[in-house]
């Protein structure tokens, strides 16, 4: 996974460990990352920093990871930045919240770590 070296990932989540824990393992792997602890931080550190690939938890304080999500991805500007959005939720009404936030990929929680490295590998290629 050298390639993943110096790549810019932006982590959202209001959750300090698993904040730490995932930004701490990318940052081991040579990755710049960004951190924010909620979704309207998250919002504005990925329009200002422009990172290749955000991760945000679905359920965050302000503006939810799908929100986020989907104001990347519907202005001209930002539609390039890959989003990865973690969720512990599933079924139908998780998908089409997925569907329609125009994200790229969706984590399930519990994962594990080599699963965020796999879904950044795949976004950034």
């Amino acid at each position: 996974m050298a390639e993943l070296n110096q790549k810019s990932v932006l982590v959202v989540d209001s959750d300090e460990a698993i904040l730490a824990n995932i930004s701490n393992g990318l940052k081991k792997r040579g990755m710049i990352v960004i951190t924010a602890p909620d979704g309207y931080e998250g919002y504005l550190r990925a329009c200002q920093e422009k990172p290749q690939v955000v991760i945000a938890n679905d359920v965050l304080p302000s503006i939810s990871g799908y929100k986020i999500s989907r104001l990347l991805k519907f202005d001209v500007r930002y539609k390039q930045i890959q989003v990865i959005i973690m969720s512990s939720s599933s079924g139908a009404n998780t998908e089409k919240v997925f569907s329609q936030s125009g994200a790229d990929k969706l984590l399930s929680k519990p994962f594990k770590f080599k699963e965020i490295l796999g879904l950044i590998q795949e976004s950034i290629n």
